[in-house]
């Protein structure tokens, strides 16, 4: 069974080449465009890994990953927050995400991330 990424970004291009580059990889990727969605997404698909913007509309990726940690359904669900913000790396800490990725991104450095908490 292939194993499940789920991206939390509102932003399409975003979406579309992580998506495309996961697939590529042989993951199964799902998106949500607001915080509103992510409960929702996660029973739907049941992840294996959360990809969040930092900036997701409604929320936010770091109120929502505060959230899912703290959630006793969802905090076995690691999470790397996706963000410009070069506070990025004390902001994922903070949230208890289990790691970042800083925006621009490298695909060898995603794919790395990724495959560090899930193998294809």
């Amino acid at each position: 069974m292939k194993k499940r990424v789920l991206i939390c970004d509102n932003d399409p291009d975003i979406v579309e080449l992580v998506s495309l580059i996961l697939k590529r990889k042989g993951f199964d990727v799902f998106s949500s465009d607001n915080c509103n969605k992510v409960n929702q997404k996660i029973e739907q698909y049941h992840p294996d890994l959360i990809i969040m913007d930092l900036w997701i509309p409604d929320l936010g990726g770091e109120k929502a990953t505060e959230m899912l940690k703290n959630s006793t359904d969802y905090k076995h669900i690691p999470v790397v927050i996706l963000s410009a913000n070069n506070e990025i790396a004390n902001i994922a800490k903070r949230s208890g995400a289990e790691d970042y990725l800083a925006k621009p991104f490298h695909i060898e450095s995603l794919v790395k991330k990724v495959n560090r908490y899930i193998a294809a």
